[in-house]
C-alpha cells in the first residue's frame, strides 16, 4: 500500500460517516447514529475497538515517521531543527509531539513496542511510558545492567502494559530499578537526593500566593503523609458529596497545616521572638467613627497651637504633609491608611475585618496619623477560661458536617470586636479556618446563638428564621426543634 491508497482509504471513512452515507441507511455512519439497544451491542463494542486500533497504528505511523525524518535530513530541507519541529507543524498538542518523538527515537531499539504500537495494540501514552520506565532503569544500574536485563525489563513492562495506567508502568519500572540497582550505586539517584530539592513562593498581581516545590522522594513522603488526613473529603452541611474538587482539598488541607504549625508554641524563633502571624491595623479600617479616625487631628498637638489655643478643624487638616497628591474629590491619597501583614504587604479592608475575628495576633492598632494604640491581647483574643468554655460547648469546630478538633480551631466573633462585638462566650463560636474563612466570611453563611444557648448556622440562600442549622456535635438527621 501506497501513501495514494492510504489517503484513498482514510478518505473513504471519512464519507462514510459523513451526514449524507448516514442518510442512506448504511455503513458506520448509520449504525454510529441509529444503533439499537440490545440488538446492536457488539457492533458498537467492536467499533470503538476498531476505532482504538485506528488510533494506535496512527501514533505509529507518526512517531515512525518523525524517526524516519531525521535519518534522511528532511528537518534541515524544511528549515527545521528536529523532527520533534516537523510534528509540531501538525495541529497536535506540545505533549503529543514531545510523546511522539520520544517513541519514535526508541523504536528500532525497542522492537517489541514497534511490533505492539504497529499491531495497534499498544497506545501512545503506554508506550511512552515504556520508553520512559526502560530510560529509567538505565540510568539507575548503569549501560552494563540495563543489557544484562533489558529483554527482562521490556517484557515486563510490556505484560503490564496491558492491563495498567501509564502511571503504574512507570512506577513498576521504579520497583525494577530499585531491585536491579547496586547497593553502592556510583551516584545518588534524583529521587533519593535532597541537595536538588528547591522550592519558591511567590505573589501574583492579584496579591495571591503562589507555591511551588520540588522534593526528594523522602521530604515528599512527609508532606504526602501530613497532608493525607487534612485533604479528606468533609460531608457538606446536608450530609451530600464534598463539593471542593481535589486541588480545592489539597489547598485547605496545606493552609491547615501551617495553621497547625503556628499554633505550636514550640516553633523556631524569629527575631528573638516565637514567629507568628502579625496584622498592623489603622483603627479607621476597623471603626470610622472612631474620635481617632479622624483626618483632621494634628499630630501631636492634640488641634491646638503652640500657644494652646484650639485649631479648626479646616486649619488644622491643611497642617498635615503628605508626600503624595490630591484626587479629584479633593482627598489626599497616601496610601498608608490600609492594614498590613509582615509577608505579603497590604491586605483589603474585608480581610482586616476578616482577621481581627479570630485568633491572629493584632500587632499594633494605629490612629489616622499612624499614632500606635496599644491592645492588651486578651481584649480581643478568646484565651484561658473564655476558650475553655468554647471548648466544653462546641468540642470542636461547630460548623455542620465538620467537627475538627478543638485545637484546630479559631474563636470566630458573631459580632465583630470591631463593631463592638465583646470576646465572651455568647459571642464566640468555635470554626476551623477553612469555615471561618471560606464558609461564614467568604460564602456569607450566617451564625447566631440560639434559644438553647448554642450555636445555629443559616447557610447563605436562606433568610430570616428558615434554614438554621444545629452546630455539628447537636446535629441529627432531623431539623425539628426538640431534636438534639
Amino acid at each position: 500500500m501506497d501513501t495514494t491508497r492510504l489517503a484513498q482509504l482514510i478518505g473513504e471513512l471519512a464519507d462514510d460517516l459523513a451526514p449524507a452515507a448516514v442518510e442512506s441507511g448504511t455503513g458506520v455512519g448509520y449504525l454510529l447514529a441509529e444503533a439499537r439497544a440490545v440488538e446492536d451491542d457488539n457492533a458498537v463494542l467492536s467499533i470503538l475497538a476498531c476505532g482504538f486500533r485506528l488510533v494506535a497504528i496512527g501514533n505509529y505511523l507518526m512517531a515512525a515517521g518523525a524517526a524516519r525524518a531525521q535519518v534522511i535530513g528532511l528537518p534541515v530541507r524544511r528549515k527545521l531543527r528536529t523532527s520533534r519541529d516537523v510534528l509540531a507543524q501538525l495541529p497536535l498538542a506540545p505533549s503529543s509531539v514531545a510523546k511522539l518523538a520520544r517513541v519514535g527515537a526508541r523504536l528500532e531499539e525497542l522492537p517489541q513496542v514497534c511490533r505492539e504500537m504497529r499491531d495497534g495494540d499498544l497506545s501512545l501514552e503506554h508506550a511512552d511510558a515504556m520508553v520512559r520506565g526502560v530510560d529509567h532503569v538505565r540510568s539507575r544500574v548503569g549501560a552494563h545492567g540495563y543489557t544484562a536485563h533489558k529483554e527482562a525489563v521490556v517484557s515486563t513492562l510490556g505484560v503490564h502494559a496491558r492491563f495498567d495506567t501509564p502511571a503504574q508502568i512507570v512506577e513498576k519500572a521504579r520497583e525494577i530499578a530499585h531491585e536491579l540497582a547496586p547497593a553502592d550505586p556510583p551516584s545518588i539517584a534524583p529521587a533519593d537526593n535532597p541537595m536538588l530539592n528547591e522550592a519558591s513562593v511567590s505573589r501574583t498581581d492579584e496579591g495571591r500566593v503562589r507555591v511551588q516545590a520540588d522534593l526528594d522522594q523522602f521530604s515528599g513522603e512527609k508532606l504526602l503523609t501530613a497532608l493525607d488526613p487534612l485533604c479528606k473529603p468533609v460531608p457538606a452541611p446536608d450530609g451530600g458529596r464534598d463539593p471542593r474538587t481535589k486541588g480545592h482539598r489539597c489547598a485547605d488541607g496545606f493552609v491547615e497545616m501551617v495553621s497547625a504549625y503556628l499554633a505550636n508554641p514550640d516553633r523556631p524563633v524569629a527575631g528573638g521572638v516565637v514567629a507568628r502571624v502579625a496584622l498592623t491595623v489603622p483603627l479607621p479600617v476597623l471603626i470610622p467613627t472612631s474620635p481617632l479616625a479622624d483626618a483632621t487631628r494634628t499630630p501631636g498637638n492634640g488641634d491646638r497651637d503652640s500657644e494652646g489655643a484650639r485649631v479648626p478643624a479646616s486649619e488644622a487638616s491643611r497642617c498635615i504633609e503628605t508626600p503624595t497628591g490630591v484626587d479629584t474629590s479633593g482627598s489626599v491619597l497616601t496610601g498608608e491608611a490600609v492594614a498590613q501583614v509582615a509577608h505579603t504587604g497590604s491586605v483589603s479592608p474585608r480581610l482586616a475585618h476578616e482577621i481581627c475575628c479570630g485568633d491572629i495576633e493584632v500587632a499594633a492598632l494605629l490612629t489616622r496619623d499612624s499614632v500606635p494604640l496599644y491592645v492588651k491581647r486578651h481584649e480581643r483574643l478568646a484565651t484561658g477560661a473564655v476558650r475553655m468554655a468554647l471548648i466544653a460547648r462546641d468540642r470542636g469546630c461547630a460548623f455542620p458536617g465538620c467537627g475538627r478538633p478543638a485545637g484546630q480551631t479559631e474563636a470566630h466573633h458573631i459580632v465583630e470586636w470591631a463593631h463592638g462585638g465583646q470576646t465572651v462566650v455568647e459571642n464566640l463560636v468555635l470554626l476551623c479556618p477553612r469555615h471561618h474563612h471560606g464558609a461564614i466570611h467568604a460564602q456569607g453563611w450566617k451564625v447566631r446563638i440560639g434559644y438553647d444557648h448554642h450555636p445555629w448556622f443559616q447557610p447563605p440562600d436562606k433568610t430570616g428564621e428558615t434554614g438554621w442549622m444545629r452546630s455539628h456535635h447537636r446535629r441529627t438527621l432531623t431539623m425539628a426543634d426538640t431534636a438534639a
